[in-house]
């Protein structure tokens, strides 16, 4: 077996505070957009009750203005908490053993020994912070071991503020991908796409870069919409026509009813050489189904038959994952789940050939990725 690499891992620092926001206030106010449709149940801190009455939102979803103010805070044991008609509400995002709401460097390091991971892809995603400064530091302490991905305000790409900062993400900071999430488009209510050819001059500067993007895809307004999931995937499509110099990654992987459906959108998507696809199924399949989640046959077997062996990639979902399974059953449930039908080859690609290749590849400016 070659070199295990996790696409998909979080560190952060104390979510409490700003996590390079420019103030705790903004860091938060992400935060309490991501709980407001996320899938785990809401519970009264008190005795643990499922509460179903919408809390954190008004209904719209098409700008920060519909979230409510209901002093949410992180809490501590991986719970995000509110309060709501004078009841103490939380969500339960991460394992109970994330007492203090952080994820240092250190501590993935040690998740990933007990593992079986040699190397991780930290992913930038807006609610754990706007991290540059802080992956590029860990990328530097573990240059073998870390492989960082920048952030960039989506709603302000197209300035040069934002262009100068990806760039000093790549050339100075060792950062080698871009991550990219749709949803922080709310910020101006949605008025324009990732598509949209004011950010051309933005993905110019990606693609100059030569660096892969890694995208957070969801349905908007409604992230649980599978019909504006199907229109933010055409419009992906559409961008994909105008810069198919940009390799990418689609993150957080498809639904399984969704690949069993496979609408056109989705197919034309699957198609594109240009996109390799994350599996990553334990941190969404695991909240109501057993492991080794035997289940999930048919679809891994849907994505080979549609993409191959050279565009697909693992990843776990550290730490979160943990609130469903171990992270070493978050990997090894993929080999129970191609045995028999897998080529060796094929896998290995799955968990680390083939994401080292699109990281690994030239970045204009930047040093060679190091070899672990």
């Amino acid at each position: 077996m070659g070199t295990v690499v996790d696409s998909h891992v979080h560190i952060f620092p104390y979510l409490g505070g700003a996590s390079g926001f420019p103030s705790d206030a903004e860091h938060r106010q992400f935060l309490q957009l991501y709980m407001a449709t996320h899938g785990e149940p809401v519970r009264r801190l008190r005795d643990h009750v499922q509460v179903n009455q919408r809390t954190l939102h008004d209904g719209r979803l098409d700008s920060l203005s519909s979230l409510r103010e209901v002093n949410f805070r992180a809490g501590r044991f991986g719970r995000f908490e509110w309060t709501c008609d004078n009841e103490d509400l939380y969500l339960q995002f991460f394992p109970p053993s994330l007492q203090s709401m952080e994820s240092p460097p250190d501590f993935m390091l040690q998740q990933m020994a007990r593992a079986g991971v040699d190397r991780a892809v930290l992913q930038n995603a807006r609610l754990y912070g706007r991290l540059n400064d802080y992956f590029a530091a860990a990328v530097q302490t573990y240059p073998d071991r870390f492989i960082g991905l920048a952030d960039v305000d989506e709603v302000n790409a197209y300035t040069d503020a934002e262009i100068t900062g990806l760039r000093r993400a790549v050339r100075e900071q060792s950062l080698r991908g871009l991550y990219y999430a749709n949803r922080a488009l709310i910020k101006t209510g949605y008025a324009r796409g990732l598509d949209d050819r004011a950010f051309d001059v933005f993905w110019e500067s990606v693609r100059d870069l030569g660096i892969p993007v890694f995208w957070e895809i969801v349905g908007i307004p409604d992230p649980n919409s599978q019909a504006d999931l199907l229109r933010e995937i055409e419009r992906l499509n559409r961008w994909a026509e105008r810069w198919p110099e940009i390799r990418g990654v689609w993150t957080h992987g498809f639904a399984p009813e969704l690949l069993e459906r496979m609408p056109p959108a989705v197919e034309e998507l699957l198609r594109r050489d240009q996109f390799m696809v994350e599996i990553l199924y334990p941190i969404h399949w695991g909240r109501t189904h057993e492991y080794p989640f035997a289940e999930l046959r048919p679809a891994l077997q849907t994505l080979h038959q549609h993409v191959g062996g050279e565009r697909l990639v693992w990843g776990s979902d550290m730490p979160n994952v943990e609130r469903n399974c171990t992270y070493r059953q978050s990997l090894e449930y993929l080999r129970f789940a191609t045995e028999g039908w897998l080529p060796s080859v094929d896998l290995d690609r799955i968990l680390g050939a083939n994401v080292m290749q699109i990281l690994s590849e030239r970045v204009q400016g930047a040093k060679p990725l190091e070899s672990p």
